[in-house]
C-alpha cells in the first residue's frame, strides 16, 4: 500500500464517523465497500473475503460507534437502560452466527450481497414510505422485552452484514416502538460497540488460512483499520453534534438517500 491509499481510507473513515455520530449506525455503511476495495488490492482470497470484510468492518465499528456514543451522553441524549436491554440479547446471537459463518464455507460472497442488499431495500422503503415520529423521549413502546428482541435480531444482522445492526435498530425504535429519531440512533450507537468488542475479540484470536500483512493480527490487517480508526476521533463528535441541530426528517432522508447509494452499487455488482 502506498501513501495516497493511507489517506484516501481516512478520508473515508472520516465520512463513516460523521455518518455513524449522525445517523447511529457504526459507519459499516462506508466501511464495507473500502474494506472489500483493500483486501482484494492485497490479494485477500476469495474463499474467505468475506470473513476478512465482516472482521475488519466490525473491528473499526468498535471505535466508531463508541466515540459516538460517548458524544451522545456528553449531549445529554443517552439511554443506558435501552443499551443494556438491548445489546445483551444481541451479542449471543451475533457471536453464535459469526461462529457458524467462521467454521463453514457455505457463506459466500454472493450470498453476502445478497444479504447486505436486501437489508439496505428493507431499510430505504422503510425510512421513505413511514413518517418520523414526533414523540417524546418518554413515549412509545419501552418494554424490555421489545427491546431485547430487537437486540436479538440485529446481533444475527451485524453478524451477517457487518453493518453494526444501527440499519436494523434505527428504524425498528423509529416506525414500531414510535422514537424520536435521536432517541433511536442514541441506543443504536450505545449497542453497537457491544456488538463489535464482542465480536471483534473473536476475530482478533482467530487463526485466517491466509495473511495479506505482516501487520495483520488474526483477520485484522492493521494498515487498513488503523487509518479508518483515527479519522473517527475527529469526525465522529462532528456528525453527534450536527444531528442534534437537525431536524427529524433531514436524517431520515439522509440516512434513506445515504443507503439507496450503496444499494445500487450492490445491485450493479450483482447483475452486470
Amino acid at each position: 500500500m502506498e501513501l495516497i491509499d493511507y489517506f484516501i481510507l481516512f478520508i473515508f473513515g472520516g465520512l463513516a464517523a460523521f455518518i455513524s455520530g449522525f445517523l447511529g449506525v457504526g459507519g459499516g455503511i462506508v466501511y464495507i465497500p473500502v474494506i472489500e476495495y483493500y483486501l482484494r488490492k492485497l490479494g485477500l482470497n476469495p474463499d474467505i473475503l468475506v470473513k476478512g470484510i465482516l472482521a475488519n468492518s466490525l473491528f473499526t465499528i468498535i471505535f466508531s460507534g463508541s466515540i459516538s456514543s460517548y458524544y451522545q451522553y456528553k449531549h445529554g441524549n443517552f439511554f443506558p437502560k435501552q443499551i443494556i436491554q438491548t445489546a445483551l440479547p444481541g451479542i449471543v446471537s451475533a457471536l453464535f452466527i459469526t461462529y457458524l459463518i467462521k467454521n463453514g464455507t457455505w457463506y459466500n460472497k454472493t450470498i453476502f450481497n445478497y444479504v447486505f442488499a436486501s437489508m439496505l431495500l428493507l431499510i430505504v422503503g422503510r425510512m421513505y414510505l413511514t413518517k418520523p415520529s414526533v414523540m417524546g423521549s418518554d413515549q412509545g413502546n419501552n418494554k424490555p422485552l421489545s427491546f431485547g428482541i430487537t437486540g436479538f435480531i440485529a446481533g444475527i444482522i451485524t453478524a451477517f452484514s457487518g453493518l453494526g445492526g444501527g440499519v436494523v435498530m434505527t428504524p425498528v425504535f423509529t416506525d414500531i416502538f414510535k422514537q424520536p429519531i435521536k432517541k433511536a440512533s442514541s441506543i443504536s450507537n450505545g449497542v453497537i460497540p457491544f456488538f463489535a468488542v464482542a465480536m471483534g475479540i473473536y476475530n482478533l484470536w482467530d487463526k485466517p488460512s491466509q495473511f495479506v500483512s505482516d501487520y495483520q493480527i488474526g483477520y485484522i490487517v492493521l494498515p487498513i483499520v488503523v487509518p479508518l480508526i483515527l479519522s473517527t476521533f475527529i469526525f465522529a463528535p462532528i456528525g453527534v453534534a450536527v444531528s442534534q441541530k437537525t431536524s427529524h426528517g433531514i436524517i431520515r432522508f439522509t440516512f434513506a438517500s445515504f443507503a439507496s447509494l450503496v444499494f445500487i452499487k450492490l445491485i450493479y455488482e450483482l447483475f452486470f
